[in-house]
């Protein structure tokens, strides 16, 4: 019951750090007077977006208590679902680089979060 409960905890914390990532990203961008919309506002919401997967996935890996790997992979999972689905339901709506960013940027986001996350020893 222990390692459930601390498997949910690992994965709510990914999901706290994709959304803080993502929410500072919008903040920086209002200091930095980016205006909402256009592509120049995609593009760094790209980078955040991404940036926000590498952090989901790290934390996944460092706040478990066992099988750090599979809590990451299991965060680029789902991470993976969400942005297909985002990509499918909301495709239209922005430009195809935007949508072949946010796919094409998995295996790297997959990449970065396990490395990170398991640190040097790669356990």
């Amino acid at each position: 019951m222990r390692l459930i409960l601390r498997t949910l905890l690992a994965m709510a914390a990914a999901a706290a750090a994709l959304v803080l990532v993502n929410l500072a990203g919008g903040e920086v961008a209002r200091w930095l007077g980016l205006a909402p919309g256009g592509n120049a506002r995609l593009g760094w919401d790209l980078a955040w977006t991404i940036a926000g997967g590498i952090a989901a996935i790290t934390t996944a890996a460092r706040c478990a208590s066992a099988a750090a790997r599979g809590h990451a992979l299991a965060c680029l999972g789902l991470i993976g679902l969400a942005t297909v689905y985002a990509v499918v339901q909301l495709g239209g709506d922005f430009p195809r680089w935007f949508n072949a960013g946010l796919v094409l940027s998995l295996p790297l986001q997959g990449w970065l979060g396990l490395r990170w996350g398991l640190g040097r020893t790669g356990a």
